[in-house]
């Protein structure tokens, strides 16, 4: 099918993609192997606009058909915070900013949450998109050397662990991204580029 550019430097988001793109005949590559060094600001009012604004972003400098999310994980207790806001309502490693969302959730006995995720597919002027949700909890303290992100302080009950606790091969089976990217496959799978 081709080359297709996806908008991450996220080593790990990368494999992500590798493995459950991996039965599509794809060239994957990554901002890194295309030698883009622009970096794109969240611009939108929900996750929709978001990763369609960066694909755009990304195919002006690639030419090439780009896939690109976003992703958000919303905490009942703080009514659906920080969502839309998850990579940018707070300034600082994702050790600090977890730390600082387990300071806001202290004492507090509801950790139910839900992760989710907007993949955009654009193909020039042609975009699908396609979405993946997990009900999960907030962990009472950050675990785990796998994973990025929020997933140290992301407890999946169904596994025990948090999602940073999870190897790849497992995390593939059950997160947010693998269930968009499994449509997005289908999809692939199915797809007659545009002329």
């Amino acid at each position: 099918m081709g080359k297709i550019l996806v908008a991450t430097r996220n080593k790990i988001k990368f494999q992500e993609y590798e493995s459950l793109l991996s039965q599509v005949n794809l060239d994957l590559i990554s901002l890194f192997d295309a030698g883009i060094n622009q970096v794109y600001d969240e611009i939108g009012d929900s996750y929709l606009d978001i990763a369609k604004n960066k694909a755009e972003f990304y195919s002006k400098y690639s030419h090439l058909p780009v896939v690109a999310d976003t992703s958000g994980l919303e905490i009942h207790a703080l009514r659906g915070f920080p969502g839309i806001y998850s990579h940018r309502w707070m300034k600082g490693t994702f050790k600090e900013i977890n730390n600082s969302l387990l300071e806001r959730m202290s004492g507090t006995k509801n950790r139910l949450a839900n992760l989710l995720v907007v993949i955009i597919y654009l193909n020039k002027k042609n975009f699908v998109y396609f979405e993946g949700k997990i009900k999960v909890e907030i962990a009472y303290k950050a675990e785990g050397t796998m994973g990025f992100g929020y997933d140290p302080i992301i407890y999946v009950p169904e596994k025990k662990r948090t999602l940073a606790q999870i190897p790849l091969f497992e995390r593939n089976q059950i997160s947010h991204r693998a269930i968009a990217l499994q449509k997005l496959a289908s999809f692939l799978r199915k797809y007659k580029p545009p002329s």
